[in-house]
């Protein structure tokens, strides 16, 4: 009886605790990344263009409606924030014939169950060029990628960054 009691609450946690695993994002590898990446950078934030959610909107209902909804899904709040920012190179970490110039990003606050990055003008991020264009979208001639923002290895770059140019 005992056994069966610890089975049937062991199971009810594990049940209950399930959506909240399957939110969990993967965890960054930052050094692979900014190792195939064409060029790796830290950025100041220079402008920010927020857009309009519209589009957005409408891609989220036509996903619920067509019962297209994947677990982590964010669905309607995550055209809460979104747009462009504008990012001026202020360190070369890879790629110095690549970073030349502001580099336009998309951003989104809430791209993975609920995690992402918000530009804010002044502050730093550690940007890629991607090797493969097709990571690009709207115009976009690098990217930011949310998570990886709170790796090890980018807090320290940013940190170090933030010192030599405050």
């Amino acid at each position: 009886m005992n056994r069966l009691l610890t089975t049937a609450v062991t199971a009810a946690t594990l049940l209950g605790a399930a959506p909240a695993w399957a939110c969990l994002p993967p965890p960054p590898n930052a050094s692979y990344e900014t190792a195939m990446a064409r060029a790796a950078f830290v950025g100041r934030v220079v402008s920010v263009e927020r857009s309009d959610p519209a589009d957005c909107l409408a891609a989220a209902r036509a996903r619920v409606a067509a019962g297209a909804v994947m677990q982590g899904d964010p669905g309607e709040r995550g055209c809460e924030a979104f747009g462009f920012a504008m990012l001026e190179p202020a360190w070369i970490i890879k790629g110095e014939d690549v970073v030349t110039g502001p580099f336009r990003i998309a951003w989104n606050k809430a791209p993975f169950c609920s995690i992402g990055w918000t530009p804010e003008v002044g502050a730093l991020a550690v940007a890629l060029v991607p090797d493969d264009a097709s990571r690009l979208r709207d115009g976009t001639t690098a990217t930011v990628e949310p998570l990886q923002q709170g790796d090890a290895l980018f807090r320290t770059i940013l940190e170090l960054v933030a010192e030599i140019q405050p």
